[in-house]
C-alpha cells in the first residue's frame, strides 16, 4: 500500500470511532424532546381540572412512572454520553498522536524517497561508466591482441633480418680474410718501418716508456698556487702522463690545459655540448679526453687543439673514460649501466659491457687494457676481460656507499677505492683482499664524482673533502700525515704529477691550488 492508501485507511477508522455513538445521542435528545412534551401535557391537564379525575390519577402515575424511567434513563444516557464523550477525547488525543506520527513518517518517507531517488541515479551513473569502462577494455583488449600480434610480426622479421646479417657478415668477413691475405705481406713491411719511425718519435717527446724520474716527496703545509680558471664550477682534474702539464674540466664545456709549475693556463679546449665529468692524458701526451653528460667522449690533439674523434654510443652521461698504453683505444663507462671499448683507428665501438649498476670511475689494470676495474653506484667494486666482455670479479662489501673512484697504484699490484661511505681502501688486485682502510674524523666524501689519487711513489694516498680539507694518508700504515685547508668549498678531485714535485686539487666552487711536494725552496 501507498503512504496515500494507509493515510485514507487510518481516516475512515477515524470516522468511524467518532460517529460509534452517534445513534445514540440521537435518540437521546429524541426521548428528551419527549418528556419535556409530556410535562407540558401534564400541566396542561392539571390546569383545566382533571387533576382529580380517577382515570387522569392513573394516567398521571403512568406519566410520573415514565417519567421516572424517562429520567433514569436519561441519566444512564448522560453518563453513557459523559463515558462517550472523555472516550472521545482520549480517542482525539490519540488520533492527533497518530496524526503526528504519520506526518513525522511522511515527511521520513518523503526524504528517504529523495535519498532512493538520489541514490538511484548515483546506481545509473556507476552501472553507465561500468558499461563505458567495459567498452574501454575491450578496446584494450583488441589494441594489445594487434600489438601482441603486430610484435610476433617483428619478431619474425627480427629473426629474418638476423640470419639475413649473419650471412652478409659471413661473407663479408670472407671477404676481408681475402683481401688481408693478399695485403700481409705488404702490411708485414710497412709495420716494420711504422714501429721504427714511432719508437723514434717517443724518444724525441720523452714517451711514457721512458720512465719518468720523480724526486723525494714531501708533504706540503699550504698552497703554493691558487688559481681560478673556469667560469663555472670544476668538476675533474688530471696531470698530464709526463708532468708537464694538468688538465681541469667543468660545467662551462671546457677543458683547461695548465703549466705543472707555473699555473699559467696553456689553452681552452672547446666543443663539449655540457658538463666535463673526467679528464685524461694519453701515454704520450699527445692527446687528450674529456667525458662529459651529453653521452660522449671527445678526444682533443694537444698539438692542434682541436676535437680529432667524437664518441657517441652511449645513451646515459659519460662519467670516466681512459686511454690504452698504445692511445689506440679508449675506455669509457656511463650511467646508462655499461662500459664501452672504442678503436681510434677504426672509429667505432667494438666492444659494449654490460655492467648492472652505473658506472662512477674506471681505471686500466694494465696498459693494453685488457683488464678494466670499475666502481659503481651500487657500492661494488668489477673486473672485467675486455676481450670477451664478461666479468673477471665482483667485489661486494667493500663499501657501504657508492663507489666515486678508482685508480691503480704505481706498482701495478693494488687499486685505491674513494666511496660515500666516507673511506678510501687498498685493495689487493692479486688476492682481492682490503689492505688498507683509511678514514678521518674530519673527512666527507662530498660529491658522487670525488677523485682520489696515489703519490707516484705509492706511499701515499690524498682525498679531498666536503669541508674543503686536503687529506694525505700514509700508504703503509693508515695514518693521516697532514690535513690542509685551503678550499672553501667541496674538493672535486686530486691529482700528484708524476714527478712528484707537486700535487694538485680542485674544489667545486672554481679555485684550483697546487701543492709543491719537491721540499724545493721557491
Amino acid at each position: 500500500m501507498t503512504f496515500r492508501e494507509v493515510i485514507v485507511q487510518r481516516l475512515r477508522v477515524r470516522n468511524d470511532q467518532e460517529t460509534k455513538f452517534h445513534d445514540i445521542i440521537v435518540t437521546n435528545n429524541r426521548l428528551l424532546q419527549h418528556t419535556i412534551e409530556l410535562e407540558k401535557k401534564v400541566k396542561l391537564f392539571e390546569k383545566d381540572g382533571y387533576v382529580n379525575n380517577g382515570e387522569s390519577s392513573t394516567q398521571l402515575a403512568e406519566l410520573d412512572r415514565r417519567i421516572r424511567e424517562l429520567s433514569n434513563e436519561r441519566g444512564e444516557m448522560y453518563k453513557t454520553q459523559s463515558e462517550n464523550a472523555q472516550r472521545l477525547v482520549n480517542m482525539n488525543e490519540q488520533l492527533r498522536t497518530k496524526e503526528e506520527k504519520d506526518k513525522r513518517q511522511t515527511e521520513e518517507i518523503e526524504i528517504l524517497s529523495t535519498k532512493v531517488n538520489k541514490l538511484t541515479a548515483k546506481c545509473e551513473l556507476q552501472v553507465h561508466q561500468l558499461r563505458e569502462k567495459d567498452v574501454t577494455i575491450q578496446i584494450l583488449q583488441d589494441e594489445l591482441a594487434a600489438l601482441q600480434l603486430e610484435m610476433v610480426t617483428t619478431e619474425e622479421r627480427d629473426k629474418k633480418l638476423v640470419e639475413e646479417n649473419t650471412q652478409l657478415l659471413e661473407r663479408w668477413m670472407n671477404k676481408m680474410n681475402e683481401e688481408a691475405e693478399k695485403m700481409n705481406e705488404a702490411t708485414m713491411f710497412y709495420e716494420t718501418a711504422l714501429e721504427q719511425a714511432k719508437a723514434k718519435k717517443q724518444l724525441k717527446r720523452g714517451s711514457i716508456d721512458i720512465s719518468v724520474p720523480y724526486s723525494s716527496i714531501v708533504l706540503p703545509k699550504k698552497a703554493t698556487k691558487k688559481i681560478n680558471v673556469h667560469d663555472a664550477e670544476i668538476h675533474c682534474i688530471a696531470a698530464s702522463s709526463l708532468g708537464s702539464m694538468f688538465a681541469t674540466g667543468g660545467a662551462d664545456k671546457k677543458i683547461k690545459l695548465i703549466d705543472a709549475k707555473s699555473g699559467h693556463t696553456l689553452q681552452s679546449l672547446s666543443g663539449a655540448l655540457q658538463t666535463i665529468t673526467s679528464v685524461s692524458f694519453n701515454s704520450t701526451d699527445e692527446m687528450i679526453l674529456g667525458s662529459c653528460t651529453d653521452n660522449a667522449t671527445r678526444i682533443w690533439s694537444l698539438s692542434t687543439h682541436r676535437i680529432r674523434h667524437t664518441l657517441t654510443g652511449h645513451i646515459g652521461k659519460v662519467y670516466a673514460a681512459k686511454f690504452t698504453g698504445d692511445s689506440n683505444r679508449v675506455v669509457s663507462g656511463s650511467h646508462d649501466r655499461t662500459l664501452k671499448v672504442w678503436d681510434l683507428q677504426k672509429g667505432y665501438n667494438t666492444r659494449t659491457i654490460f655492467t648492472f649498476s652505473s658506472c662512477n670511475d674506471l681505471c686500466l689494470m694494465d696498459a693494453d687494457g685488457q683488464t678494466i676495474i670499475s666502481g659503481h653506484l651500487d657500492n661494488n667494486i668489477r673486473l672485467w676481460d675486455t676481450r670477451t666482455g664478461t666479468g673477471i670479479k665482483e667485489l661486494t662489501g667493500i663499501h657501504n656507499g657508492q663507489v666515486t673512484s678508482v685508480s691503480m697504484s704505481p706498482d701495478g699490484t693494488s687499486v685505491l677505492t674513494n666511496s660515500r661511505d666516507n673511506t678510501l681502501k687498498i685493495i689487493d688486485v692479486r688476492m682481492y683482499d682490503i689492505v688498507r682502510t683509511f678514514q678521518a674524523n674530519s673527512f666527507r666524501n662530498g660529491l658522487n664524482w670525488s677523485r682520489s689519487t696515489f703519490s707516484p711513489d705509492g706511499k701515499y694516498v690524498a682525498a679531498g673533502s666536503t669541508d674543503g680539507s686536503l687529506c694525505i694518508w700514509n700508504a703503509r700504515n693508515g695514518k693521516l700525515e697532514k690535513e690542509i685547508r685551503e678550499h672553501n668549498s667541496v674538493i672535486c678531485g686530486v691529482s700528484w704529477n708524476p714527478t712528484g714535485d707537486y700535487l694538485y686539487s680542485a674544489e667545486k666552487n672554481k679555485t684550483v691550488c697546487m701543492w709543491d711536494t719537491s721540499g724545493k725552496k721557491h
